[in-house]
C-alpha cells in the first residue's frame, strides 16, 4: 500500500500524529463509524486505521465497557461498503491502560483505483482530507467518480448550473450538448 506504515508500531500508533494516510478509533465507535473511515482511506489513497487506540493516545483495546466486537470491525468492509475494498487486518497484542492482556486491530486498508467506494444502505461516499474522513456532497463525488474513470463528463447528465456557464446544454435524451 502507499503509505508510509508498513509495521504495525504500537507505540508510532499511540504517539503519531492522525493524517492522510492514518487514524486511530475507540473500539466504543460503532461498524458504521469503522466503515466511514475505512470507506475515506479507499477512495483517497489508502491508509491504516487502528481500532483500541483512543485519539490521545491511550491503549484501550477491545477489553474496555462499551466496546464493539472486533468481528464486526474485521466484517464492516465487506457488510458496510460497495464495492467492498481490500482490507487487512490484524489483532495486534497489547497491553491495556488497565494492565490487561488485550489486542487491537489494525486494519490496512487498499486504495480503490477504479470506483467509488459508498455506503451499502443510502449511498453515501466518504474521502480522506488530511486528518478527517468528510462526507462528499453530489458535484463532489461525481468529480470523484470522474477521476477514477467510473464517467466522462461528456456522457453525464449535469444537474448544476456550471455546465451551462461552460456552455453545454442538455439534449432531450438528458446528455450534454455543446
Amino acid at each position: 500500500m502507499d503509505h508510509p506504515y508498513t509495521d504495525n508500531d504500537i507505540e508510532a500508533f499511540c504517539h503519531d500524529p492522525e493524517g492522510h494516510y492514518f487514524d486511530r478509533k475507540s473500539a466504543r465507535k460503532d461498524a458504521d463509524e469503522i466503515a466511514k473511515h475505512l470507506m475515506a482511506f479507499a477512495n483517497a489513497a489508502g491508509g491504516k486505521l487502528v481500532v483500541g487506540i483512543e485519539d490521545d493516545g491511550t491503549v484501550t483495546g477491545f477489553k474496555r465497557d462499551k466496546a464493539h466486537s472486533v468481528e464486526s470491525f474485521e466484517q464492516a468492509h465487506v457488510t458496510e461498503l460497495v464495492p467492498s475494498p481490500r482490507v487487512d487486518t490484524e489483532r495486534v497484542p497489547v497491553v491495556n491502560s488497565n494492565g490487561e492482556d488485550d489486542h487491537v486491530l489494525v486494519m490496512d486498508v487498499g486504495f480503490s483505483r477504479d470506483q467509488v467506494v459508498h455506503q451499502r444502505r443510502d449511498g453515501r461516499v466518504a474521502l480522506r482530507e488530511g486528518d478527517k474522513s468528510v462526507w462528499l456532497d453530489y458535484e463532489q463525488i461525481r468529480a470523484l467518480e470522474h477521476d477514477k474513470g467510473e464517467v466522462v463528463f461528456e456522457d453525464a447528465v449535469c444537474r448544476s448550473r456550471y455546465c451551462f456557464r461552460l456552455g453545454y446544454g442538455i439534449s432531450l435524451d438528458g446528455t450534454l450538448v455543446p
